[in-house]
Order: structure tokens, then sequence, then C-alpha cells
């Protein structure tokens, strides 16, 4: 992997930075996503939406490279 500008070295230390920034950020979109849906009466939970769109993408991206 290489990062314009900077040495090969150093390419510990900028993932070390950013990897923690986005998966608290991600992982702070699904909570938000599921505490709306369960505040707005969705029909089941809004873990379980959450769930049931994960995995129909899931299925969605293997056809997608089968077919290619």
């Amino acid at each position: 992997m290489i990062y314009i500008g900077h040495r090969d070295s150093s390419m510990l230390t900028i993932l070390k930075h950013y990897i923690p920034v986005a998966a608290m950020f991600g992982g702070m979109c699904i909570g938000i996503l599921t505490i709306i849906a369960d505040l707005m009466g969705a029909i089941g939970s809004g873990t379980g939406i959450l769930l049931a769109v994960s995995i129909i993408y899931g299925y969605f991206e293997t056809f997608k490279k089968e077919k290619d």
C-alpha cells in the first residue's frame, strides 16, 4: 500500500489514526439507524431490519460476482 508523500514505515501510524475514527463513525451511524427504526415503530426491530438488509446485500454481491 502506498500513501503519496509518506514513507512506508509511517503507513502504520497513519492507519492507526484513521481506522478507529472510521470504525466509530460507522458504529454510530448503525446505532442511530437502529434507534430511529425502533422509535418509528418499524415492522420488526431496527436491528432485525439492519440484519435482513445486510444479508440480502451480501447475497446480491455474491450473485453479481458469480455472474461476471
